[in-house]
Order: structure tokens, then sequence, then C-alpha cells
């Protein structure tokens, strides 16, 4: 029987014998099916086209056209080739069953006909059939789905070869699906065979996860490097044995960028020597940097949600405020020198550059004001020059000047070296001891990684826990490496500041110049690409672990 979401199967009986058609009709209709008929082979070919049966039961024997001429001419019509026949007839012998099958029969029963047998062989080639029809369009819907997927879709083998690729994908590494196919997965998305990675395959396996996750960098022809999402699942067959796994690959390299230029945004925040002040629309504050607390002698909890006016300093009249804030509202942009006044009451003249930030409808979100102090402007020319081209705090070429330096040395057409160095949560120190420890631990550093090369070779500092250094000329690439080491050697080497005992740990990205893509005519672009090598050498080598370093060059060449 049948529920009612289900179309009741039309059974289409062909026979030149109207008692057996009739005793078949009965038997079938008993069954909940629908039945219609045919006395020969001519009049089974028109019903067919009235009335698209899901099942033909056919007799051998009929005059006009008999049954095997009849299956033939069936399986020739586009709408009948799937549709299973069963041959009914007394004939039995050798001959007359291979030519049957031959005709395309799936079933051949002898007659006098055994019902019961009959019933069950109807209500099994039936299932099947409905089985094959739900798989198919399984397997169109899967299809539609992996083809025109906006995420990268692989299928890979349990060896780890690649067995078919989306079209997404294939866009996604600029090659074609012959170009993939059967190669290692690997191959193309690194770091790959992690120890974190090998962990969630066992875990995948053992069916403790029903998936993982992980980040990966790949390559497309003439482009730089590209950052994914992987998501890795495993496909099993009913037996519970594992039949290949799915990759579905979601490009993240603008998010990465993105993510980036915050987390540059928010280093230029703290470390910039001028003071920040963020308010929301409503001229509260929300946010300010630690320059900013120094200058006004404020504390954050002082500040935070109070509206600026705390620092009036009282030589300004209602109107010229509400005129200040008229103007950043309507042009987006307020600048002048401001008299405004510190916690002690001291009154201090600086210059004020306020902007409105708005949302995604034009409308104001927030106000950035940067205050400058205008007797740090007013300084001479060679104070100027030392502010502009070294950190103050620890007298190390900055990142402007360390550019320079390394543009220098890449006109030198020799073989050099670029490290990028990172503290590991170096703001905890910050937070836990102050800032006054902090800074002198830098101090510290600065020294220490001064130690650690050549005199002639550069080190920077680039940002708040960022520091840059060039080896150059570089004689062996193994050099970089003695380096490295004596870096996390004196990092982690216990200094005691102010009563503290501190030490810290690191990550350095490495890459060299000349790399074999890189034209040496090109130095301004050469330098760019060397420097966004080195920060994703850096940034790899922090997802590994804390130090340790990771080399550009050997990536490159495991993509190649």
């Amino acid at each position: 029987m049948f529920t009612e979401e289900e179309r009741q199967p039309v059974i289409l009986i062909v026979d030149d014998d109207v008692f057996m058609r009739g005793m078949l009709q009965n038997l079938l209709e008993g069954q909940g099916y629908t039945v219609v008929e045919a006395q020969d082979g001519m009049g089974a070919l028109e019903e067919f086209q009235r009335s698209s049966p899901d099942l033909v039961l056919l007799d051998a024997a009929m005059p006009v056209m008999d049954g095997f001429t009849a299956c033939a001419e069936l399986k020739k019509l586009e709408t009948a080739v799937d549709v299973p026949v069963i041959m009914i007839t007394s004939l039995d012998d050798e001959h007359s069953v291979d030519q049957a099958f031959t005709a395309g029969a799936v079933e051949y029963i002898t007659k006098p006909v055994h019902w019961a047998v009959l019933k069950h062989r109807v209500h099994v080639i039936l299932s099947a059939k409905r089985a094959q029809l739900a798989l198919r369009s399984s397997e169109a819907r899967f299809r539609g789905v992996f083809e025109q997927a906006s995420m990268g879709i692989a299928l890979v083998s349990m060896e780890g070869d690649i067995l078919h690729t989306n079209p997404t994908l294939q866009k996604m590494l600029g090659i074609e699906e012959e170009d993939v196919k059967n190669k290692a997965f690997n191959r193309f998305f690194y770091p790959c065979d992690t120890v974190v990675e090998k962990e969630f395959k066992q875990q995948l396996l053992a069916d403790e996860r029903n998936y993982f996750q992980m980040e990966k960098y790949f390559f497309r022809k003439d482009s730089p490097m590209l950052w994914g999402r992987l998501t890795t699942s495993l496909v099993k067959d009913a037996e519970g044995t594992p039949q290949y796994m799915v990759q579905m690959i979601e490009n993240i390299t603008e998010r990465k960028r993105a993510q980036a230029k915050q987390r540059l945004a928010s280093k230029v925040f703290e470390t910039t020597s001028d003071s920040v002040m963020i308010t929301n629309a409503e001229g509260n504050i929300v946010d300010v940097n630690q320059s900013f607390l120094i200058m006004t002698k404020y504390s954050y909890d002082e500040v935070l949600d109070q509206n600026p006016r705390f620092l009036q300093s009282g030589q300004y009249d209602k109107f010229f405020y509400e005129n200040m804030w008229s103007q950043a509202r309507e042009t987006g942009r307020w600048r002048g020198e401001i008299l405004n006044r510190r916690k002690d009451n001291e009154i201090f003249n600086s210059w004020m550059s306020m902007s409105a930030v708005r949302g995604e409808h034009n409308e104001i979100t927030h106000y950035v004001a940067v205050y400058s102090d205008v007797s740090t402007l007013k300084e001479g020319d060679e104070r100027i020059r030392l502010l502009t081209h070294y950190d103050s705090l620890t007298e190390l070429p900055n990142r402007l000047l360390f550019h320079e330096y390394l543009t220098r040395a890449c006109r030198q057409e020799e073989r050099l070296a670029l490290l990028y160095l990172d503290l590991d949560d170096f703001k905890h120190i910050n937070e836990n001891f102050g800032y006054d420890i902090s800074d002198e631990f830098l101090q510290h550093i600065a020294n220490e990684l001064k130690q650690c090369v050549r005199e002639g070779d550069t080190v920077a500092r680039l940002d708040g826990d960022e520091f840059g250094i060039i080896i150059s000329p570089l004689h062996q690439d193994y050099d970089t490496r003695v380096v490295a080491e004596a870096i996390f050697e004196r990092l982690n080497k216990i200094v005691t500041i102010q009563g503290h005992n501190l030490s810290i740990d690191g990550n350095i990205g490495i890459t060299f110049y000349p790399q074999t893509t890189q034209n040496s005519i090109d130095i301004i672009n050469n330098v760019e690409i060397l420097v966004q090598h080195a920060d994703m050498a850096m940034y790899l080598a922090k997802e590994t672990g804390k130090n340790t370093y990771y080399v550009y060059e050997e990536l490159e060449e495991d993509a190649g």
C-alpha cells in the first residue's frame, strides 16, 4: 500500500489472453496499483505513450507483434529506457529467455504464474526503481550544489589525492580540472600535515568530530599569496567505512587583509605620539589612547563615557565650541589650535584635527580627534628629523627609515635577509607592570637585538611590539637561522627591571632577496613584496607556536 504522498504506480499489462489480463488486473489492483491494458505489441506501444506506466508486464507470444519485438521497440523510446519490463510467458526454453533479456526485460516469469512470486517481484522491482530515481534526484541536487556553489569544493581520496573539483575552486586556484585531478590536495594548500591537522583527522576518523576547520594559504599564478578557510568532513559508506573527504574552501583573503589593517590601525592608535580621542555620535568618549592620558593626566576610567568638555580651558565662549561641533557635523572636519586644561589645571596648547566617521547609511557614528603638541611641532629641524626617522623610546630606526635602508640594500644587488620579529602578548606586560616598566623592558630588548647581529646590519622598531632586521650582505642563508635562535635565547632570558623578573616569547618571519620570482630592476615593488612575505612568514610562525621562525622562500618552493 502507498501513503498519500506517494503516487500509485501505473502498471501496463500486455497479453492477448483476456482471462490472463483479468487475473493480473485483480491481483495488482488489490495491491493498490493502477492498471492499464493492451492486447498486443502494437497496442502496448500506443498505451505506453498514453499512460507512461512505471512497469510493464509483457506476454511473449502474441499476434501482430510478439512480446520480444514489443520490448525491443519500447526500449527505443526515450521515456521507456528506465521502465522495467517483466516478461510473462509459457515459453520456457533457453532461446526465449535469452531473447527476452536481450530485448531489455529485467525479469522472466513462466506460466502458469505463481501469484505470490509475481506479487513479490513486482514489489521488489518497483521499489528498486523508486530507489534508483531517488538516487538520481539526489545526485542531481548534489551536482547542482557542487557545480553552482560559491565556495570551492574538492572531493579528496583517503590517500589525499584530488578526485574532483568544482568550477569555483578551479577559478580560485586559476587552473583547470585536469590540472588538479589525481594530484595531492596538500600540494595546493599550506601549511600541510601540521600536528594539529593530523590530530583533527584522527578525531574525524574516530567519529569524535563531524568536521574541522583550518586557515591555510594558497597561490594563484600571477597573484600574491591568498588565504582560504578549509572545512574538512568525511563521507562513509553504509558500513561506516571512510570513502573520501570533502574539502570546502572559502576565500578569506580580503578578510585577512582587513584584519591586518585593523591590527595595524590598533597598533598605530596605541603607539602614536599624538593623542587620540574617539567619541560616539552624541559626543561622549568611547576610547582614548595612552598618549591622551599622558597629555591630560587623567586615568582611563576617569574619561570613559564622559563628554570632553572637562578639557575646556575657560578661554573660549560657548559659541566657539558650538561652531566647532557644527562644522565637524556639516563638513566632516574641524582643524585648529586649541587651549585645553589638564587634570592639574595646567593650560596647554595643541593642534586638534577632528573628523566625523559615517556609517553605511551616511549617518555620523563617531568623531575622532587627534591632538598634536604645538611645542613639538615647532622644535628645530634636527629634532624633527629624529622624530621622523627614529623611535623615540629605543632610538632604533623607525618604519620609515627602515624602509629606506631596505630599499638601499636591495639596490646593492647582494643577497640579503629580512626578518620580522613579533613579541608575544607584550600587552600583558603593559597591563600587569605598567608603562614605565614595559618601556624600560623594550629598551632592554632593543639592546639585546643589536647584540644578535653584526655591525652594519639594521635593527628597527616598526610598531609597538614588532621589530625588523636587515642582514646585508648575507653570505649564507643558514646565518639567519643562527640569528633567529640567538634572538629567542636572549628574549627568553630573565631580566630584572625595577624589582620584577621579566622574559618574553616571540616569533620571526624570514624572507630573502633576491628571489627567483623577483625582477631586480623593479626595486620599489620588490621591497613592498619583500615586506609582505616577511610579515606573512611571521604570521605563519605564530600559527606554529611560540619561539618559532618561518622561512618564506621554503614555502614558495613547496608551492611550486
